[in-house]
């Protein structure tokens, strides 16, 4: 079988830094990407903007981050960017219909790639180094195949992830109604105004290296809850931990977590059976009962805590909360028998979330597994030709 490359089949465009006077935050030419901070989420969440804008990513191209961080890691573009010298855009010559080809063909290829990688802190890949990646696979016909397959793939996980983001909206604007709109005018009656303290205690996480050796329980991070509302277990890294430690760290059902570090006032709930412990730059917060987890969890997501927390926030290098400081805030307290009733509402769309989780880890799992065989040719899709 002929042997190509990457360069072969692809346009490779190498960001360019703009000149700072061309950059601005207030929306004026196209929103810029240079790299690490703007790789936080299934499309690229730009910070600033550039009327420099010379080296463009179309929508539908391939980013890749090429230094940096989260060098290796990509994403697609959702609209047209300027691109700064962090980020490469790969366009295949044969058309959109070809791209989930080209995002399975270099994540096949990445381990190979960041060993070849240049830097003493963070590897920095070249457009050199992108266009030599072998492909193998160059007739379009078997391309095509293997992109409709992995990109069927590909959309699933995407649209369970857009339907647990529609989820979680509504679970919170049923809290709103419930709790926030209905205290507008004073507490109904049989309410309370407390503290978060007065219906949790707290627990500061344990101190350990993550490894993604299957050494012990998952180690749960602040990086692992501040992106979604949701908590992704196959994402999470191990820890090694002695017997008496993980019995005193251990996460159950109902436990909620809150980052005092790295990025403060971000919660998350354990909301499945894992094996698992939390770190050091989480507290947990334990509540008596499920109905007060998923009401405080929900509280902690609200526009009030939010306000709360950047307002409570110390440190001049590093904003932090401790935990006497994130269960000190104010709250409107109801009655269990309004707490029973909401839980029983939100379980609805979290369980929904949980399974949508579920899948898409199953989905990603075949995909992986289908990736290598795909593209050695040695597993064949209907549509290609010999």
């Amino acid at each position: 079988m002929p042997t190509e490359s990457l360069g072969d089949i692809a346009e490779i465009i190498m960001g360019q830094s703009p000149s700072g006077d061309t950059c601005n935050a207030s929306g004026s030419g196209l929103p810029l990407l240079n790299g690490p901070t703007e790789f936080g989420s299934h499309h690229p969440s730009p910070i600033q903007y550039t009327t420099d804008t010379r080296k463009r990513a179309r929508p539908g191209d391939l980013l890749f981050c090429v230094r940096g961080s989260t060098t290796g890691r990509m994403n697609w573009a959702d609209r047209e960017y300027a691109i700064g010298r962090g980020i490469a855009a790969i366009r295949h010559k044969g058309g959109p219909e070809f791209q989930h080809f080209l995002r399975a063909l270099v994540d096949y290829e990445l381990p190979t790639l960041l060993a070849q990688a240049t830097g003493s802190t963070f590897p920095n890949v070249s457009g050199e180094q992108l266009a030599s990646i072998r492909c193998d696979m160059l007739d379009e016909n078997a391309q095509r195949a293997i992109a409709a397959v992995l990109g069927s793939l590909d959309d699933k996980i995407e649209l369970n992830r857009r339907m647990n983001e529609t989820l979680e909206a509504l679970a919170q604007s049923l809290f709103k109604s419930w709790f926030v709109d209905a205290t507008q005018a004073g507490l109904p009656k049989g309410w309370h105004t407390g503290k978060i303290t007065d219906i949790c205690t707290t627990q500061y996480g344990f101190t350990a290296s993550a490894t993604e050796e299957p050494v012990g329980p998952k180690f749960l991070r602040v990086m692992d809850i501040n992106k979604r509302n949701w908590i992704d277990w196959g994402a999470v890294p191990h820890c090694s931990i002695s017997g008496e430690d993980k019995s005193r760290y251990a996460l159950s059902v109902g436990d909620i977590v809150v980052a005092r570090m790295a990025d403060p006032g971000k919660s998350a709930i354990v909301e499945q059976p894992i094996d698992a412990v939390f770190a050091s730059y989480l507290v947990r917060l334990k509540t008596e009962s499920l109905a007060h987890a998923y009401y405080l969890y929900h509280f902690l997501k609200s526009q009030a805590y939010t306000e709360y927390s950047q307002g409570a926030m110390s440190g001049s290098v590093q904003a932090n909360m401790n935990a006497k400081v994130i269960v000190d805030a104010e709250l409107p307290i109801p009655p269990i028998a309004l707490m029973k009733a909401f839980l029983e509402k939100v379980l609805t769309f979290r369980q929904r979330i949980v399974a949508n989780v579920e899948q898409s880890r199953t989905l990603a799992a075949l995909r992986d597994a289908l990736l290598p065989k795909l593209l050695s040719g040695e597993l064949r899709v209907p549509g290609e030709q010999d």
